[in-house]
């Protein structure tokens, strides 16, 4: 007797619809989180990580004037980010959009583009780990739910931007963490934008804004500087500290945790509105002001 194996080439069984990507809004952890005052402190943070990867770097050396003001570099990248969070899809195209021309050729020939998958991703990436290394520092830990909720609040997030995810890309925050510690292990370098940098080496900085008057702004930003560094250093992980040369030692980490944990507790008790930078205030508000519209 012969047997045969049924055709199941038409089967009518129905296969699993993907699952659509989160909407954002004030429910939303990422809304909750991103816009806090308190993501300053994991901003250099991000930065350093963006910086140390080869694209990103040679980017900032061949077309930008980071070097001339690093703190107005910072907020003129900050706050477009800051709204495609909170603003959607237009704002993302514009991030974009500016990176089209950007392009290039490495020292050894090898060339790169801006809106590479790879490195895009990359940027975005750090981003999204600013509330996490925050969590259980700055700002309250989060359970495993959350962090999921999270990492796929940022997929939403990316898809502002109208660029592919590169291939292999998490779709799970495990699989983040992963990526993460992946890239950080093997896949940064000491590079020029961050022997170059001013904020790093610590030396005097200027003014982020013109408004802002030099009596004001220089005897504070020394202190400003050195603190964001220290707190950079501090978030960022051993190996990566070591590669770089970067000491941390056990009352660097005990100050760390002190401070950390104080402004944790101060930001508890502060209403919402001082609490968020304005653009995630106005757009939290308008989201539940919209709620209860339709309710």
């Amino acid at each position: 007797m012969t047997t045969t194996t049924p055709d199941t080439s038409s089967s009518s069984t129905p296969t699993a619809a993907p699952v659509p990507p989160p909407a954002l809004g004030a429910d939303s952890i990422l809304w909750q989180r991103f816009g806090d005052w308190r993501s300053l402190f994991g901003a250099l943070y991000a930065g350093i990580l963006q910086v140390s990867e080869k694209d990103i770097s040679a980017a900032l050396v061949q077309h930008s004037n980071v070097f001339d003001n690093e703190v107005a570099r910072l907020v003129r990248s900050a706050f477009p980010i800051i709204h495609a969070v909170y603003e959607g899809e237009n704002i993302g195209a514009m991030i974009r959009d500016y990176h089209r021309d950007i392009k290039g050729t490495h020292s050894d020939g090898t060339r790169y583009h801006s809106l590479n998958p790879a490195p895009f991703y990359w940027a975005h990436a750090t981003f999204v780990a600013m509330p996490y290394v925050l969590a259980g520092t700055f700002m309250p830990a989060m359970t495993t739910a959350e962090k999921e909720q999270l990492f796929q609040e940022s997929r939403t997030w990316y898809s502002y931007y109208g660029i592919a995810e590169p291939e292999g890309a998490p779709t799970t925050y495990s699989e983040y963490v992963e990526y993460m510690e992946k890239k950080i292990g093997s896949g940064l370098q000491r590079t020029e934008t961050v022997d170059r940098s001013r904020i790093l080496r610590q030396l005097t900085l200027d003014s982020p804004d013109p408004s802002v008057p030099d009596w004001l702004w220089r005897p504070i930003a020394p202190y400003a500087a050195k603190l964001l560094v220290w707190c950079a250093v501090g978030l960022l992980p051993q190996n990566l500290r070591d590669q770089f040369g970067w000491s941390w030692t056990k009352s660097d980490q005990r100050r760390f945790r002190i401070f950390s944990r104080t402004v944790r507790g101060l930001f508890t008790v502060l209403p919402r509105p001082v609490r968020m930078v304005p653009i995630a205030y106005r757009a939290i508000r308008r989201d539940e002001t919209s709620h209860r519209a339709t309710a």
